[in-house]
């Protein structure tokens, strides 16, 4: 479906609507919408934490059915890291949250603009059609450019070392922070 975004995108080409997916790609989407949809309504923080983890992990699910194992991996990983902190440092707050006292207008102008320029932006990137795959040029250079017979091993370490570098420094960052926010407190309970 090709809808024309001429009109409220300033003269870029028209932007094409990528076809749904199959039924867990409507699923996990569903999920992560009715979660992130719930937590505006939730006032207790161990629900909000449940529904964070809801959000998180199906956007896991929808990497790995997209064919981003890897991404879903870092995403599980650090979900999982940032589920158990959060359920952690519950122990010390309030169960409910207190009501915000600004006004919610300006809230609900910010989080609808992000939301259009997350939406618009993500259907231009995905209408681009490049006039050869990238994976025809890995496929093609792996061996004269890294002298890899391996394509697999070559695009993840030459090909694409500074993302590899960068998902391992994501999770050894998540690592750390969640070792500082524990330790101190273990230590207290066993004093």
């Amino acid at each position: 479906m090709i809808v024309p975004s001429t009109a409220f995108l300033g003269g870029l080409p028209a932007v094409s609507i990528p076809e749904s997916g199959g039924p867990l790609e409507l699923l996990l989407g569903t999920v992560v919408v009715v979660a992130a949809v719930s937590l505006l309504l939730v006032r207790r923080r161990f629900a909000a934490v449940l529904l964070v983890g809801a959000v998180g992990y199906g956007i896991a699910g929808l990497f790995a059915e997209l064919g981003g194992p890897d991404l879903a991996l870092t995403q599980l990983l650090v979900e999982t890291l940032a589920v158990a902190l959060f359920a952690f440092v519950l122990r010390y707050l309030p169960a409910d949250f207190t009501v915000p006292r600004s006004p919610q207008l300006a809230r609900v102008v910010v989080a609808v603009a992000v939301a259009a320029f997350v939406f618009i932006g993500g259907l231009i990137t995905s209408s681009v059609q490049p006039e050869q795959p990238v994976s025809d040029t890995f496929l093609a250079d792996s061996y004269p450019e890294a002298q890899g017979g391996n394509v697999v091993n070559v695009i993840l370490v030459d090909f694409r070392g500074f993302d590899t570098l960068g998902e391992i420094t994501v999770l050894v960052v998540a690592t750390l922070g969640a070792a500082a926010l524990v330790v101190p407190v273990l230590r207290r309970e066993d004093q």
